[in-house]
């Protein structure tokens, strides 16, 4: 099986980030909504520039002529359904301009619609739509699929699906890239992110719990344990002192639901909203280590009072869906997962 490489390259001279992709794995390019589109739109051949650029098998991607395109399946967050057709209608339809009609009841198995065949799609869902385009993307067994935010407002059981799919395409040894807006989407689809911005395409390190825990250091971890209980509640903070634009919010430490840090800027989120830090992960995993804070993936620390449900998503995927009014899902390494059912009593 050949290995999806990807990685930062100059082009004919000129400064030019470049994904260079081959077969059997997923890259995941996480990005602003808008950045994202732009670069759909570019790599389709739209005749717009993202600063973005994918090699395929050695050769930069091209997808001007209709023989190209065919190579590749496209899933687009905006693309339209002829919804006065029915779902089986619909893949026969593309199905016969493949030349590709055998397998459809199968497909439908497996993105779940199986049971809405005969439906029209008009009278589908915002989720069923997706994996009907997801589906329409993949019937002409093409080896390279580039899907756009393929997560975003999905029910969680079709996001399971989606999981199941890209699982299924990589034993299939297809290559595949995909746009997410949230990191943690990201990070639970692959360890190959990269992060896309208006100026440069710059690789996220995805680094195991073991990893994590040995390189960072906390201030104050080489001094011994306090003797007395009541040395070892003076750390105990009252409130966390966040900066915002123009002045410090107080906050419970109760409050925070989870802590993120992005491009090296850590962020808290509360029920009132998010807020910058100007503390690094390793120390609030110290300030807060007497709060039921548990420091479940390199980028991420989750109050443990807050988590609601634990998703398996693959035998080393999981998220761990919080309680708050966003049902906010935040990866867990798999390193950690054992240790977080020792912790919650599982």
């Amino acid at each position: 099986m050949n290995k999806l490489a990807a990685n930062t390259a100059l082009s004919n001279g000129v400064g030019s980030d470049v994904i260079e992709l081959e077969s059997g794995q997923c890259v995941v390019i996480q990005c602003h909504h808008d950045i994202g589109r732009t670069f759909i739109r570019s790599v389709r051949g739209e005749g717009v520039s993202s600063g973005c650029k994918i090699s395929y098998r050695g050769k930069l991607l091209s997808l001007g002529s209709n023989v190209a395109a065919r190579r590749v399946g496209f899933s687009c967050l905006d693309e339209g359904l002829y919804e006065r057709l029915k779902v089986r209608e619909y893949l026969l339809f593309w199905a016969e301009l493949h030349g590709k009609l055998s397998g459809i009841g199968e497909l439908l198995s497996q993105i779940g619609l199986a049971g809405k065949a005969s439906e029209r799609i008009s009278k589908l869902s915002y989720s069923e739509k997706r994996l009907l385009g997801f589906a329409r993307s993949i019937l002409h067994d093409p080896k390279l699929l580039i899907w756009e935010d393929p997560e975003q407002n999905l029910d969680l059981e079709s996001c399971m699906i989606v999981r199941r799919m890209i699982a299924e395409l990589l034993r299939q040894d297809k290559a595949i890239l995909v746009t997410c807006s949230t990191l943690e989407q990201a990070l639970s689809i692959s360890n190959r992110i990269f992060r896309l911005t208006g100026s440069s395409l710059a690789p996220i390190m995805v680094q195991e719990a073991s990893e994590f825990n040995e390189s960072e250091s906390v201030p104050g971890d080489d001094e011994p344990e306090a003797a007395s209980g009541e040395q070892q509640c003076s750390p105990r903070l009252a409130k966390l002192m966040v900066k915002t634009e123009d002045k410090y919010v107080f906050l419970d430490p109760g409050e925070v639901h989870f802590i993120e840090s992005i491009e090296g800027v850590t962020h808290l989120y509360t029920q009132a909203g998010s807020f910058a830090c100007s503390w690094t992960l390793a120390e609030l995993e110290a300030k807060l280590k007497l709060f039921r804070f548990y420091r479940c993936h390199r980028s991420y620390i989750v109050n443990l009072d807050q988590i609601a449900e634990l998703i398996v998503w693959s035998r080393n995927s999981y998220s761990l869906v919080l309680s708050d009014d966003k049902k906010s899902r935040i990866p867990l390494s798999k390193g950690k997962f054992e240790e977080l059912k020792t912790i919650v009593g599982l």
